[in-house]
């Protein structure tokens, strides 16, 4: 484990709740599973840290009172039952949001804050894979800006249907070069994203999306896989999801969901004519300088779980003479509770460098120069 690693360990240390360390075993045992075969259905064996799991949670509720579920596939059904701050787990609003479920209940796959907590800590996996492939593709590509330009069409494209790859289409953008080095990424459809043996995705943000009718009810439950898009936004179906790829779960996750947000502060960037440096470590980031001449990194991301957000800022080299701004979705940014619990997580010494923003605050806190020190006093 690196230094920084150990900093952003310590600033999210659920092994001092029994509640919330459990709660973090499952998420990753859930992301585990929900990659090797549907939360629906189950075959044997188990792997080992799921029946390991199961053993944790019936001694869990058992000294506690609870009736402990069974099985592996009882225990998945749990996760989308019981939240992080119910009665069971009793999680502090700390460590992770009270509402959290680990399975989404009309998806029946894992949720956000899954795959987000699932990546939190030495034993995380899901945000560190991203990490590798963009790493990896890093490498690949001769030029930084090559790279830029690999990433920015993964983010921009996390399902590729057979229309997109038939460059003598006319006026077509397809990149022979570019494709060659990023459809590695790609995978086929897997089935348990399809409803009724079509894909169907969120025409807001892309992603797969599922809809749910229920019985005696006449409106449907919605979901997909960014969470905060309108109960209303239609979906499109691609009926025949054996000619379509999708990008990986992880890089869905950690690359295309911030990916909105990540345009919206460049765009703010252009229309300042503020200059900006592109940094291809980790899921990527930005330089710039603020009015007082001071360098920023700027780091884009959208997480549902604070605390996992602070934890994945505070990995940011501690040597880097840089302050870090982390630039978040306005509704994010914008929330007293979400803010505060981001804080917390972070520390007094990581708090002392850090501003947590969103686009459209970006250009006006630049300009006036603050440091997040300052920021605090004029809060105050």
């Amino acid at each position: 484990m690196t230094s920084s690693q150990a900093t952003a360990h310590q600033t999210f240390s659920p092994e001092e709740h029994e509640g919330a360390a459990l709660f973090l075993e499952l998420a990753r045992v859930a992301a585990d599973l929900a990659e090797r075969e549907h939360l629906r259905t189950f075959t044997l064996p188990y792997p080992p840290a799921a029946q390991l799991a199961l053993d944790h949670t019936v001694s869990y509720c058992l000294a506690r009172g609870h009736t402990p579920p069974k099985s592996v596939p009882q225990l998945m059904a749990w996760c989308r039952e019981h939240t992080a701050g119910g009665a069971l787990f009793q999680v502090p609003p700390t460590l992770v949001t009270s509402g959290a479920l680990l399975i989404a209940p009309v998806a029946l796959l894992p949720t956000r804050s899954c795959w987000e907590l699932a990546s939190v800590g030495p034993s995380g996996r899901v945000e560190q894979e991203a990490v590798r492939l963009l790493a990896d593709l890093a490498a690949r590509c001769e030029t930084p800006a090559a790279y830029e330009r690999c990433r920015r069409y993964l983010m921009e494209h996390p399902v590729i249907v057979q229309q997109d790859r038939m460059p003598a289409l006319p006026r077509s953008r397809w990149n022979r070069e570019l494709w060659s080095r990023v459809k590695s990424l790609y995978t086929r459809i897997p089935e348990h994203l399809l409803s009724d043996r079509a894909l169907v995705l969120c025409d807001t943000c892309g992603l797969p999306a599922r809809v749910k009718y229920e019985a005696g009810s006449g409106l449907p439950a919605r979901w997909c896989e960014r969470e905060r898009c309108p109960a209303d936004t239609p979906t499109r179906r691609i009926s025949n999801p054996g000619r379509a790829l999708i990008l990986r779960c992880s890089l869905r996750t950690f690359l295309v969901l911030p990916g909105r947000t990540e345009r919206a502060a460049l765009n703010e960037f252009v229309r300042a004519e503020i200059t900006h440096e592109f940094v291809p470590a980790g899921l990527g980031a930005y330089r710039v300088e603020d009015a007082a001449c001071r360098s920023w990194l700027m780091r884009v991301d959208d997480r549902r779980q604070p605390a996992a957000l602070a934890a994945r800022t505070a990995e940011t080299d501690p040597d880097l003479p840089d302050q870090v701004l982390v630039v978040a979705p306005g509704e994010l940014a914008a929330d007293p509770g979400y803010r505060a619990a981001f804080e917390t997580a972070l520390g007094a010494g990581r708090r002392r460098r850090t501003v947590l923003t969103a686009p459209e605050n970006l250009v006006s806190h630049l300009r006036a120069g603050s440091t997040p020190r300052e920021e605090e006093r004029d809060d105050a």
